[in-house]
């Protein structure tokens, strides 16, 4: 009888033992899995906003599409069309041998996987960057010459010099059940439109 409580003990101490490997080996491979998506998440976002070279192309990136604002642009012409805090519409020339084109830098509504981010060039039919999903709506604002908050900026764009972007990214973690969290990644930044300074 001994000895057979003593097998009984040494079954479940075993068991337990078990258990308790194979939850550690499941929680480290959860915990690589999640590090790789914050790395990857990291590049795509940091991609997205400085570009990139895909293919011996280069692909620009929001910030250099934002240093086109006013570029080529009469001054009797207004460079910017649209101001607001989720969309930002802008005249620009890519180059200096092509025509002015018309950006358009935009959230568009919520969907189940998030907020979409799109930059359209001439049309807003076919995406020149996008889509990226964003966990929270886009945040843009817009300062004077005085570096001063700009109030109502859609109603006062000739004084608006700069921009600061804010932009939260997301993955999914690896569980999509209960225990469900989102990986978010912010990016800040800042661009001053030097084509209106001139």
């Amino acid at each position: 009888m001994a000895s057979l409580l003593d097998v009984l003990g040494a079954t479940i101490a075993g068991s337990l033992v078990l258990l308790m490997i194979f939850t550690s080996l499941f929680n480290i491979q959860v915990i690589s899995y999640n590090t790789q998506l914050q790395i990857g998440l990291t590049k795509m976002s940091e991609d997205l906003i400085t570009g990139r070279r895909v293919g011996g192309i280069d692909q620009p990136g929001i910030e250099s599409i934002l240093s086109k604002v006013g570029a080529g642009v009469s001054t009797s012409t207004d460079p910017i069309i649209e101001a607001t805090s989720s969309s930002f519409k802008f005249l620009g020339q890519s180059s200096p041998t092509s025509v002015i084109s018309t950006f358009y830098f935009v959230q568009e509504s919520e969907t189940s996987d998030g907020f979409p981010l799109y930059v359209y060039q001439n049309d807003m039919s076919n995406p020149f960057l996008g889509p990226f999903w964003m966990a929270d709506t886009l945040e843009i604002t817009y300062n004077d010459m005085n570096n001063n908050l700009v109030n109502n900026p859609d109603s006062n764009h000739d004084m608006i010099r700069s921009i600061e972007v804010n932009l939260t990214f997301f993955y999914n973690t690896y569980r999509p059940d209960i225990d469900k969290k989102l990986i978010r990644h912010n990016v800040v930044f800042w661009k001053y439109f030097k084509n209106l300074y001139l």
